[in-house]
């Protein structure tokens, strides 16, 4: 067995007590309200531990190898090779091996998790945001997992979409107090533990609140009062899952869950077109205004779309524009609903290009969040100005069998690995997106 000397004095007294079969030794370095999770069944509370240690590994005759262990902050992970008579009890093959994650606060261990695979995960993090030179804030590191919370699962990430959402943060402009250093990433897929691949609904919120979730004032996403999904492994809450369908490629459910999210209920839900009608999408080459563009045409709007070079207009019209326009280009003729994200540079073209009676929907200020606005325009004209945040379980699964039924590829710009993340982030920052850009895990 490997050294325990270079462990913190309690978890080398604890993997001690496990080669003498002492549960007095083995319980003596927890605290009485110790957090113990084993494999995902969490238990707390200092006789659950000693019970455990009495029937799983003393009535098993349960040995220990130790293969080694690192320290990173309060956390100790130790990996080591259990053997014992667990085959007829667990049917499980023997050895065994397992991580064992000690959480030592003040001499004491207050949490303890074992897993049959490494806790410790590559993440993009943020250290301090800098709203100057938000891309310097990114920080990869390794980390351990968190345990898993009743109600709760563990998501193997295959790939995830970046969005603005995570450059608000790391220029600091985010709702919730940042508890460094903080995962990024707000949408992604993977699998669970059975192989099942599914998607990840990014909204959380109340467990009590009825009705549109998208309303509840607790309502988060991931990344803000939990860790994001730019990680190895991320735990998600169980009505945040939803099976990937079998038609659906890897790269477009990863972006699924916000840009995509967003667009269709800022279509379907908010912007009152039917079929035939025009619209007109304030941009063609980010990820709202490409989904905005490719779901309009799929749903037979006619679409026209604005961009500020020659080559973003001719990307729009590749996914299905009828027109493109220049920015802040007078139109031909005025719409029946604009789609606005941008906010600042972009609003007044947007309010002048509805017709009278139409709608505006806006999801986002990437420009600026003060917008000029003639409020006799609203009132005469009798515009409707709409808001739009996320979607709701129910637009998710709709988007996702929307997508499906319709045979949509969403553009994805570029495709990196998770090295290569803040050069994802910095397209973005700089107006250089070709579509969704997805991080492979």
């Amino acid at each position: 067995m490997a050294s325990l000397s270079n462990l913190p004095a309690p978890v080398a007294s604890t993997l001690e007590a496990i080669t003498q079969n002492s549960t007095p030794g083995f319980v003596a370095n927890f605290s009485e309200d110790i957090v113990f999770n084993d494999d995902g069944k969490a238990q707390r509370g200092i006789e659950a531990l000693r019970k455990w240690h009495v029937e799983a590994l003393i009535g098993h005759r349960a040995t220990i190898d130790l293969r080694g262990g690192v320290s990173l902050g309060e956390h100790t992970i130790v990996h080591l090779i259990m053997d014992g008579d667990f085959e007829a009890d667990y049917n499980i093959a023997e050895p065994i091996p397992l991580y064992f994650d000690f959480t030592v606060t003040n001499n004491t261990i207050t949490a303890l998790t074992i897993t049959s695979h490494d806790p410790v995960i590559n993440t993009v993090s943020i250290s301090a945001p800098n709203d100057k030179d938000p891309i310097s804030a990114i920080i990869s590191s390794r980390r351990p997992q968190m345990p898993l919370t009743e109600g709760w699962v563990k998501v193997k990430l295959q790939a995830v979409g970046l969005n603005y959402h995570d450059i608000f943060t790391m220029r600091g402009f985010i709702s919730y107090p940042v508890t460094e250093p903080l995962v990024l990433g707000c949408e992604g897929t993977g699998t669970l533990a059975d192989g099942t691949e599914v998607l990840i609904f990014p909204l959380m919120g109340d467990a009590d609140f009825k009705g549109d979730e998208t309303l509840d004032p607790q309502r988060h996403v991931f990344s803000e009062k939990v860790d994001g999904t730019l990680a190895e492994y991320v735990n998600v809450p169980k009505r945040n899952i939803v099976v990937k369908p079998r038609d659906m490629s890897t790269e477009a459910a990863a972006v699924m869950g916000i840009a995509w999210l967003t667009a269709y209920r800022m279509l379907f839900t908010k912007s009152g077109l039917r079929a035939g009608q025009t619209m007109l999408v304030q941009g063609s080459s980010g990820g709202v205004t490409t989904a905005l563009i490719q779901l309009g045409t799929a749903a037979g709007m006619r679409v026209w779309c604005t961009g500020r070079t020659a080559a973003k207009r001719e990307l729009g019209l590749k996914l299905g524009a009828e027109k493109a326009f220049a920015s802040g280009e007078t139109l031909p003729e005025k719409v029946d609903a604009v789609f606005d994200t941008s906010g600042e540079v972009t609003w007044k073209h947007s309010v002048d290009s509805v017709k009278i009676g139409g709608t505006v929907v806006t999801c986002g200020g990437h420009s600026g969040m003060s917008v000029p606005m003639e409020v006799s325009r609203v009132f005469v004209e009798q515009l409707t100005i709409k808001g739009s945040y996320l979607g709701t379980l129910e637009e998710f699964k709709d988007l996702i069998a929307f997508v499906v039924s319709k045979s949509i590829k969403p553009h994805i710009g570029a495709t990196l690995p998770m090295a290569k993340t803040a050069e994802g982030f910095r397209m973005m920052f700089e107006g250089k997106t070709d579509g969704k850009v997805v991080v492979t895990m």
